[in-house]
């Protein structure tokens, strides 16, 4: 799969920089309304190549000395030059673990660092940076896992693949996704280590890995070895999981990083394993790009194998060999090379997910359709603050550019395990405006999707977004109370995103019983809009999780009124991977409205205040034997 990532990401860079300047002389994606107000601080804000500086740290704060840094603007079709430069030539750490990158255009862009061994931590890291930012991140030292592989006689095992298999995170829930190009690029360069073989005594280490609970196996590609260093004996044979186990009776190996789980010896399995084969049907658009067919586990998504198809052969076939038996999901998308034709933008096609099932037999004629996936093309447009209320309130505390704003695509309906096949396109789901304003977000399946824009500063809100109206007299569509629905191909344009200056912020801490101590609960707030217009207004509506001291903090908040509502984060949310807004559905809204009411206090928040010692009172819920509502929080 990492080879799949990378693959991705380099065909993606290459056909952009044919394809850029192209894209760059065609008209702006939708024109601003009339009297769109477009003249912002960042239509005035020095433009120009800048730098990024930071340092990377290792354990005890200590400087990590060539430590490789790379950035990825997050629009990578608007500048494909500066992704591949940094994918190329990374630039090192000096002694001091210190790095400067210069050169870099307006925009946003995502920073990692790396050293072999090494893991980097998120705790510390942005998700975005922009140029004249400084970076701190930190990297600590990878965990390891090393064993022994022997036969059914005792004898080593030379020359068998063996991998780590992440299933889950510390705190029980399935690996996190690491969204963004620059997570693809750097597990695809660490697995250039391996992968990691038996030596003539049938040891095996692998390191560089990062907490969590792991199954181990030896043989098979799984995942797939780099093609610069050969294939084994044992690479098209069914794998054998620690003890001497099939995936589903594999013991799990815990790990934290920095440990060295010694030990974990593997009695190997002559297996010859089951196979799935099948052909891939449905057009891949004007060019001729490689379709890749991915192969996940039914129960976790963890992928399996990836096959490749050529388009131009006849059956366009693919299989899979050496699998155990178990519950499969297949998936055929088609590769980059023609997302990004010259002029035209993001296109692709993939499958629906087909599920199979191995027991005791292959399976043969899986049918693929490739379907087109969709776009939403739109345009930002920034509003300043008048210049009375710069004079007065409005301090302002930096110039924004618009090619810094993140804008991501959400669906609406929580993301199946069948969908993480696709993880590595997700980094075309999420993009920035170019200098015009104009910004497009591809490779969406057919649903419901909701936009959210990270905003580069605290000044900054989301005024309103809209579609163009479907009839001639009627009223533009809110975009953010309705999203945008896709069909199969669909490429909706025109959605106008308007972000204005004026920015208000709330700061602020959660406290329970008579010592006014954090409450022992996790609890989430939530900012309601208290305006009786305001009740289907999606973009008044805020939530944010308090710290485990109770600390809390909302910001980008338009200027209004407000209720306040905490509750406590339910065992169900809590075991949730991902979680959805509750504005954007419409019960949601009227529960948050029914319990702020009941505070009977309004917050009034104006343009570009700041409350940093707000204070909730949370009493907790006795649950009757019943069904209830939730007692609303008490202010002070």
């Amino acid at each position: 799969m990492r080879r799949l990532h990378l693959a991705i990401l380099v065909s993606a860079l290459l056909v952009s920089l044919g394809s850029a300047r192209a894209q760059t002389s065609k008209a702006p994606a939708t024109e601003p309304r009339a009297g769109q107000q477009t003249t912002a601080a960042q239509d005035k804000a020095p433009r120009g190549p800048k730098s990024l500086r930071g340092r990377v740290l290792g354990d005890g704060g200590r400087p990590v000395a060539d430590a490789s840094i790379m950035t990825i603007p997050v629009n990578i079709t608007s500048n494909p030059q500066g992704a591949m430069t940094s994918l190329l030539r990374p630039v090192n750490t000096d002694a001091d673990g210190k790095f400067e990158i210069t050169g870099l255009q307006p925009g946003a862009y995502t920073v990692t660092a790396s050293s072999p061994g090494y893991v980097l931590s998120d705790s510390d890291a942005k998700q975005f940076y922009r140029p004249g930012d400084n970076a701190t991140l930190t990297l600590a030292k990878g965990a390891v896992i090393t064993g022994r592989v022997t036969s059914q006689t005792g004898d080593p095992m030379v020359g068998v693949v063996v991998r780590a298999i992440k299933i889950r995170e510390l705190d029980d829930k399935r690996p996190r996704p690491r969204t963004g190009p620059l997570s693809e690029i750097t597990d695809a360069f660490s697995s250039m280590l391996g992968p990691f073989r038996t030596d003539d005594r049938g040891i095996y280490r692998i390191y560089g890995l990062a907490s969590g609970a792991y199954q181990v196996a030896a043989g098979g590609h799984g995942d797939g070895a780099f093609p610069f260093t050969g294939s084994g004996v044992y690479d098209t044979e069914a794998p054998t999981y620690y003890p001497s186990s099939t995936i589903d009776t594999a013991s799990e190996v815990v790990v934290h990083t920095g440990d060295e789980a010694q030990g974990i010896d593997i009695r190997y399995r002559d297996n010859r394993g089951r196979s799935i084969s099948g052909t891939v049907t449905g057009s891949v658009g004007s060019g001729q790009p490689t379709i890749s067919v991915i192969l996940t586990r039914a129960s976790t998504g963890i992928v399996e194998g990836t096959a490749f198809v050529l388009p131009t052969t006849k059956e366009r076939g693919f299989a899979f060999s050496g699998l155990l038996d178990g519950e499969y999901v297949t998936t055929a998308v088609s590769n980059v090379n023609s997302m990004l034709e010259a002029g035209e933008g993001l296109n692709a096609s993939a499958s629906q997910p087909r599920r199979v099932t191995l027991s005791g037999f292959d399976v043969t004629g899986v049918e693929l359709a490739l379907e087109p996936l969709g776009t939403i093309a739109g345009w930002v447009a920034l509003e300043s603050v008048p210049a009375s209320a710069r004079k007065d309130a409005c301090k302002l505390t930096a110039q924004t550019q618009r090619e810094e704003i993140v804008i991501d695509s959400r669906t609406e309906a929580k993301p199946k395990l069948e969908d993480l096949a696709l993880g590595p396109l997700a980094m075309f789901n999420r993009t920035a405006p170019n200098e015009k304003g104009e910004f497009k977000v591809g490779l969406l399946r057919p649903g419901v999707y909701h936009l959210e824009a990270h905003l580069p500063n605290d000044d900054l809100f989301i005024k309103s977004m809209t579609l163009p109206p479907s009839t001639p007299n009627a009223k533009p569509v809110d975009a953010a109370k309705t999203g945008v629905r896709l069909k199969a191909g669909d490429k909706a344009t025109g959605l106008i995103m308007t972000i204005s200056e004026g920015a208000a912020g709330m700061k602020g801490r959660v406290v329970a019983g008579e010592q006014n101590k954090a409450p022992s609960e996790k609890i989430r707030l939530y900012l309601v809009p208290a305006e009786p217009d305001a009740v289907d207004h999606v973009l008044r509506y805020f939530e944010a999780e308090a710290g485990i001291d109770g600390s809390f903090s909302l910001t980008n908040l338009p200027p209004g009124q407000y209720w306040l509502v905490a509750r406590d984060v339910s065992d169900e949310e809590e075991q949730s991977d991902e979680r959805r807004p509750l504005a954007w559905n419409v019960g949601g809204r009227t529960g948050l409205r029914f319990e702020g009411e009941a505070t009977r206090k309004v917050i009034e928040l104006g343009q570009c205040q700041r409350v940093t010692d707000f204070v909730v009172k949370y009493i907790p819920l006795i649950k009757p034997s019943k069904p209830a509502a939730k007692k609303p929080a008490q202010y002070r």
